[in-house]
């Protein structure tokens, strides 16, 4: 196997399918136009067709960029996007948005949620059109696949406004638990029948997104969703230990990332503490980088390409120092280390990714399994980096939740590692 699933080329590998359709349809509330319509929490608000999709013209594009899946893509695929009533990282009630994507004249569907990758231009999302995010490729692919795949754009980006709560647990997981209500209000709707299975996955913040809605259904909503199987790929769970060994290193080769947890947390806790995180001229700019504006690109090439060109040099060494409580709380509050998972999880990493640690699988595997998880299992991609253990895990995913389609796993199977090669 020798081709990338890389971000350009994701984007790129639906951009020329042309929407056969666009309609629009809205939630009959019941109230007239001199009403204000009342939703609550997971409550769809409305919904609009976006695309057609036909399994010719996804493998067109796949052959024509060298793309080669291991599947079968049977199935036409439709293209909604909707939107929902949820809250963001304050509690305060607010409107978000998602793409669902639906296979054509297939019934008894399982549901798969896709939670998306580190993204800072909030129209480069699969509401607005799934050709402009990876995760919207995904869907579609696992639509022609026979999932009801869904796919959110998470509070500040699509319709929701503000900074991406980026990397914030119970904001990305709560919005991920109104997101699915929202999905399957929208599915009861228009006569398209679920089968009860629910998988989720996700790339990089996606892989912790995921996880963090798997602990926050499991912990709060269990009642409400029975997960089938939980795929996290590339994520920082170990959030506090990933953040103490990048500012302990002025190697770090990704400061936007650092930039954008900083600026995000600043936002949500409250702080108003930028001048105090970053060297000038960099802590005014941080509000208009993440501001949704901004493309990824756009943001990495207004900032420094090293740590300590871009961090205080004081507040570095007083996180390490232990003399930064509320950061450090911060941290170790969004450290996704502290549940026994129920639905069996598979982590799948590339072992020289220098983006977001290898370390973070390894330790996720060890706490998860003293914590009590009992299903844990981890596939790791040799050499993989961020980028290039991308396709070697979601064609690895794809095919572990197919083995759930038909027969269900023994959820008491011990823990183990696999290897999986990247060429």
């Amino acid at each position: 196997m020798t081709t990338r699933f890389t971000k350009p080329l994701l984007i790129g590998l639906l951009a020329g399918l042309i929407c056969c359709f666009t309609s629009h349809c809205s939630k009959d509330t019941g109230v007239g136009p001199e009403d204000s319509p009342q939703y609550d929490r997971g409550d769809l608000i409305d919904s609009e067709a976006t695309g057609f999709y036909t399994p010719f013209l996804i493998e067109g594009l796949l052959s024509a960029l060298e793309a080669e899946l291991p599947f079968e893509l049977n199935l036409s695929v439709r293209s909604v996007s909707i939107t929902y009533q949820t809250v963001n990282a304050r509690g305060e009630a607010t409107v978000a948005s998602g793409a669902i994507l639906i296979p054509v004249g297939r019934a008894n569907l399982p549901l798969l949620s896709i939670q998306h990758g580190t993204e800072t231009y909030r129209q480069n999302v699969a509401s607005v059109n799934p050709a402009r995010s990876p995760e919207g490729a995904m869907g579609v692919v696992a639509g022609s696949l026979g999932y009801l795949a869904c796919v959110a754009d998470y509070p500040g980006l699509g319709v929701s406004q503000g900074i991406h709560p980026y990397v914030h647990a119970k904001s990305l997981a709560v919005c991920g638990v109104d997101f699915l209500r929202a999905c399957r209000e929208y599915c009861s709707e228009q006569g398209i029948t679920l089968n009860g299975q629910t998988f989720l996955t996700g790339y990089s913040e996606g892989g912790y997104a995921t996880l963090a809605l798997q602990k926050e259904i499991e912990s709060e909503y269990a009642a409400e969703f029975n997960l089938t199987a939980v795929a996290p790929c590339a994520g920082p769970y170990d959030l506090y230990g990933m953040m103490m060994t990048i500012l302990q290193s002025v190697d770090y080769g990704n400061p936007a990332y650092v930039a954008y947890i900083l600026t995000a947390y600043d936002d949500i806790y409250g702080w108003d503490r930028l001048d105090d995180f970053f060297i000038t001229p960099y802590a005014s700019m941080m509000g208009s980088l993440f501001d949704g504006s901004k493309t990824y690109v756009e943001v990495v090439s207004a900032l420094p390409s090293t740590l300590s060109e871009l961090l205080d040099s004081t507040f570095v060494a007083d996180v390490l120092a232990g003399n930064e409580p509320e950061v450090a709380s911060a941290f170790q509050e969004n450290t996704l280390l502290d549940f026994a998972p129920v639905a069996p999880v598979h982590f799948f990493h590339g072992d020289a990714d220098q983006t977001v640690f290898y370390q973070n699988a390894l330790t996720a595997m060890d706490s998860l399994t003293v914590m009590g998880g009992t299903d844990l299992r981890l596939t790791t991609i040799p050499g993989g980096t961020h980028n290039t253990a991308s396709l070697p895990s979601i064609i690895g995913v794809v095919d572990w939740f197919d083995g759930f389609r038909s027969t269900m796993l023994a959820v008491d199977a011990p823990p183990f590692q696999v290897t999986l090669m990247c060429e």
